[in-house]
């Protein structure tokens, strides 16, 4: 009963993640080509990393249903476990991108429209990908991080010793959470100093739009930690008790449970970074109705601009 639970849950996210980031993907560009902006460019990233992982989750279901019959060989294994690992961490990566960017766009509203943007995302980017292949494929580059005794069961603690979760756990997910919390932490404060100055200088509309601003930044806020908490926290629970207790066996709840929900965190990020975006959810709005009448219709052409975010981030030209 565990397994066909399994099978169904990763069938799920096979049906349901890659055409949710497919549809971002399609809305992203569209808006690119009329406002490049480096938000865009980042959610863009995001979805193509979500959109991986959505296809791993269709590998994995595939693997459910055969009853493992591709995890014969260590190394095929492995393989699967790194082109699993490698967009999760791509993801995962990106946004502590899309929260440096939106950090900065609130720190520094003033001179981050004329920051330069094209050479710092491209290299974010390449260094990004590269971060994320190396983690994920270091049981394969480091060969005495794999199982000397595979006896056929694909899971990350059956084909790769404990020393690769440690440092998945302890150098990504955990310095990952850290850093969103703080980065989003930051953000509130600044949007709740800023609301407290334009009350005190008595600008009546000013303060209003400030004070539902603040509402709103706090709301996102909570949403991002606590979807990533929710998808990502069990796994970093589960990894640092299996580094402290050596009695313990978590290598089965660890491959299944935990990680299956981690890859959820791919289809709650469209709804979280893509959705709250006013642009986004209209363009996406367009794409439904186009499909739904065999036709495609003339998008509009009043784009409002990237850092336009209903989840109460300030506007910043260029973003």
């Amino acid at each position: 009963m565990v397994n066909i639970l399994y099978t169904v849950l990763h069938s799920l996210l096979s049906c349901l993640i890659p055409p949710a980031n497919l549809l971002v993907i399609v809305a992203v560009y569209q808006l690119m080509r009329k406002q490049p902006g480096t938000s865009y460019i980042y959610i863009l990233n995001l979805a193509t990393a979500d959109l991986l992982v959505g296809v791993m989750c269709i590998c994995e279901a595939l693997d459910d249903i055969l009853d493992g019959d591709f995890d014969r060989s260590k190394s095929f294994c492995l393989l699967r476990i790194a082109m699993s690992m490698t967009p999760c961490i791509g993801s995962i990566l990106t946004l502590l991108l899309i929260s440096l960017d939106r950090y900065l766009a609130v720190r520094l509203p003033l001179s981050y429209p004329t920051l330069p943007k094209k050479t710092p995302v491209v290299l974010s980017l390449i260094v990004l990908w590269m971060l994320s292949f190396l983690f994920g494929h270091l049981p394969l580059i480091f060969p005495s991080l794999q199982q000397s005794n595979y006896t056929g069961y694909c899971g990350l603690l059956y084909a790769a010793k404990s020393e690769y979760l440690y440092t998945i756990c302890f150098g990504i997910f955990a310095p990952s959470l850290l850093v969103l919390v703080c980065l989003h932490v930051s953000v509130g404060s600044i949007a709740y100093l800023q609301h407290k100055r334009l009350q005190h200088a008595c600008a009546q509309a000013g303060s209003l739009r400030s004070r539902l601003r603040h509402f709103k930044a706090l709301r996102t806020v909570l949403i991002v930690i606590i979807g990533f908490s929710l998808s990502w926290g069990p796994y970093l629970v589960g990894g640092t008790v299996q580094a402290a207790c050596s009695s313990c066996n978590l290598s089965d709840t660890l491959k299944d449970a935990l990680f299956l929900l981690g890859e959820t965190n791919s289809l709650i990020n469209p709804l979280i970074y893509a959705l709250h975006s006013k642009d986004i959810r209209s363009h996406l709005t367009k794409l439904l109705k186009c499909r739904a009448r065999h036709r495609v219709k003339p998008l509009a052409s009043n784009v409002r601009t990237v850092g336009s975010w209903d989840g109460g981030w300030p506007e910043a030209p260029g973003s």
